[in-house]
């Protein structure tokens, strides 16, 4: 997951540390942990379960979100992370969902039809899954490039407007 490298990231990487950070009550609040380590473990098929499909995944990252802002006040700062990082996801997620549709449509197979692959579910979930992990570490590329030109281009055109001023200064 490409939104695992983001700086606001490290609170969702691993389990809530519940003793470690004498949360008392979160198990009341949070009936679901979740957190990407565990998204990433069942992926890969350990402690014997594994993702059906995409929307499975992307439940549960949204779930890590949520669970967060659920159990932190508004103002706090996981709170307020986890609502960016959710919001950036949601982009995202719009974003990939047509081709997910796509797949989910080649991977209906019907009663009568003999598959023409000897590929697993598993298989073609998990390849689903890394495409869709490239497609949006290319998006997240091209977002950057998109934002340093903005960036450039601010800057030329401050630079040009502080000139402009310095010049008028000066006839004066």
């Amino acid at each position: 997951f490409q939104i695992t490298s983001h700086e606001w990231s490290a609170p969702f990487l691993q389990p809530v540390d519940v003793v470690g950070l004498q949360l008392d009550d979160y198990h009341k609040i949070i009936t679901k942990p979740m957190d990407f380590s565990t998204i990433q473990n069942k992926m890969e098929g350990k402690d014997g379960t594994k993702y059906k499909s995409v929307r499975e995944i992307y439940s549960d990252v949204r779930l890590i979100f949520t669970n967060a802002m659920t159990y932190n006040d508004e103002h706090h700062d996981v709170h307020i992370m986890a609502k960016l990082l959710l919001e950036k996801f949601e982009e995202k997620w719009l974003q990939l969902l047509p081709k997910v549709e796509n797949e989910e449509r080649k991977q209906q197979v019907e009663p009568n039809d003999v598959p023409t692959t000897d590929t697993s579910p598993e298989d073609a979930i998990a390849k689903l899954a890394k495409d869709t992990d490239d497609e949006l570490n290319e998006i997240n590329k091209q977002l950057e490039m998109l934002r340093n030109m903005v960036v450039q281009r601010c800057r030329y055109v401050l630079k040009t407007f502080i000139s402009c001023l310095l010049l008028f200064a000066t006839d004066l």
